[in-house]
């Protein structure tokens, strides 16, 4: 792995006067109007605006709870760079990672030190010159060792040489202050999802990092378009044994639904899928015995694919009740936003496995297993928890702080137009009824999507695409989710709500929301 240098650190004060806890606290130096438009939605907390508590159910979550806990206290940012599908990470000192993010200087991450008055844009620079392209960015902190790992697609990328194969990858050990290089995955193209976690006893030994990394992707690509591309084949799966400056392949996931599947979960074969569905993976964890937990999209259910050796040998199991909205077509994602489960799984320390996921009626529903996934919420069935009076969600993403306290985020409306950041948590999401407080991170008066959900589609391969979003847990206990504002409603360009060229031609800013327990 080659070192190389960061690019245009950048402070990027957003306000004259925004506390970094809503509180009164320090304030962030004059906001230069050249750099960054007035951002229309108020920063920092609100604290007359606290969490309310709901009752998860089995067809609808329920309004009020004597034992809801005490309210947390929603906050919001907008970065002043442009975004797409976002990731976000929080360090151990507390300094949060959000990517992308788009600037004049290039494609990188924000960073805050100061929970959010004000950003820097670490961009870094590959050995040979140029930097990350802005096709299918992906992010990840490991958060026992704060490591940070960024990923580029090298299709669509005019810095990555002749082969529009394989991934860029840009790795800090120092908050992104300096990177290291490697170009990986050299046989796929799209969807790369990175997560790291203990070994297995017995078999691989990390050296010189605590975890064993590991990145998956559907090979060649994602998209089951025979026009374009070859069919997806199998879910590539790499694993570092080193923090990420070396790769090799281990046991791929085949994409076909094979016999072997239908043992294990007793889910339909290949033969039985309707050609017009997809099977694609999300993002993976790995439990405290390095079992590692891959969800996907098998059809039109929720499944999770297990390795307990590290990837080379795997089985499937689906989650019973987890009815998913159906693709109809290649074009079905141009219709519908809940097609992709891109964030479907979370684990805590006690190997309690979470699944969650956008169902067929466009709500949240979350199902938990004790038993690596072999039985499901007592047998009881999923929950819905998406907050009481929301009619349409799109995409989720749920964090773990300990067994039964889980944070989830999403987008959601309560009318099928508006659409809003929610954030909410349950300390008690392994029991027979789940307690949830949530709130909406933005302004209610100033919402995320005004004209419908917008996944980036509109502009074709020009357009950033939102795809997901994520959830974590700092280190102090605060939830942070990253979400992105339309800042072109309906990507019109000539109507955007700030300089669509000074930022760098996305119709996107990033967005960040939290919850605070005061």
């Amino acid at each position: 792995m080659r070192a190389i240098e960061v690019l245009g650190v950048l402070a990027l004060p957003l306000c004259s006067a925004c506390s970094s806890s809503g509180g009164g606290g320090s304030t962030s130096a004059p906001m230069d109007a050249g750099t960054i438009d007035a951002a229309p939605t108020p920063q920092g907390c609100q604290p007359a605006r606290s969490s309310t508590s709901y009752l998860a159910g089995s067809t609808s979550s329920t309004a009020g709870s004597a034992d809801g806990g005490a309210a947390l206290e929603p906050c919001f940012v907008l970065t002043g760079m442009g975004a797409a599908e976002s990731s976000i990470g929080i360090a151990a000192d507390g300094t949060v990672f959000y990517a992308p993010a788009f600037g004049p200087d290039g494609n990188g991450i924000a960073s805050t030190k100061d929970e959010g008055v004000t950003w820097q844009h670490l961009v870094p620079q590959f050995p040979g010159g140029g930097g990350h392209g802005r096709t299918q960015p992906f992010m990840y902190l490991d958060p026992s060792t704060h490591r940070v790992f960024f990923a580029t697609s090298a299709l669509g990328n005019p810095e990555a040489g002749t082969s529009p194969m394989g991934f860029n990858l840009s790795v800090s050990s120092d908050e992104g202050q300096t990177w290291a290089y490697e170009a990986i995955a050299p046989d796929v193209r799209d969807w790369i999802k990175i997560y790291a976690g203990p070994p297995v006893a017995g078999q691989s030994q990390p050296d010189g990092y605590a975890n064993v990394v590991y990145a998956s992707a559907p090979s060649p690509i994602s998209t089951p378009d025979t026009q374009i591309y070859p069919q997806p084949d199998h879910q590539a799966v790499y694993q570092s044994l080193n923090g990420g400056s070396a790769w090799q392949s281990v046991g791929a996931r085949s994409l076909t639904l094979d016999p072997s599947d239908e043992v294990d979960a007793g889910i339909a074969s290949a033969t039985t899928c309707p050609s017009t569905e997809w099977v694609i993976y999300g993002d993976g964890v790995v439990g405290s015995d390095g079992t590692i937990y891959l969800g996907l999209r098998m059809c039109s259910e929720l499944a999770i694919s297990i390795s307990e050796d590290e990837g080379n040998t795997w089985k499937t199991v689906a989650v019973p009740g987890s009815k998913l909205p159906s693709f109809t077509s290649i074009l079905s994602p141009l219709h519908t936003n809940n097609l992709l489960q891109s964030e479907p799984v979370g684990i805590d320390s006690a190997n309690n496995l979470y699944a969650i996921w956008n169902d067929s009626t466009n709500l949240v529903r979350l199902s938990v297993s004790t038993d690596k996934g072999e039985t499901w919420n007592g047998g009881a069935g999923p929950f819905v928890v998406s907050a009481p009076g929301v009619q349409a969600t799109v995409y989720s993403a749920i964090a773990v702080k300990s067994a039964g306290t889980v944070a989830i985020a999403y987008y959601g409306s309560t009318d099928g137009t508006h659409y809003d950041g929610y954030i909410a948590e349950s300390t008690n999401a392994t029991s027979a009824q789940p307690v949830f407080q949530s709130a909406i991170a933005n302004d209610p008066a100033d919402h995320l999507f005004n004209s419908g959900f917008d996944p980036g589609y509109a502009q074709g391969t020009t357009s950033d695409l939102v795809e997901f979003v994520q959830v974590k847990y700092a280190p102090n206990g605060d939830i942070w989710a990253s979400f992105v504002k339309e800042m072109c409603p309906g990507e019109n360009t000539s109507a955007c709500q700030w300089d669509y060229a000074a930022h760098a031609n996305s119709v996107f800013q990033g967005a960040v929301g939290r919850l605070v327990h005061r």
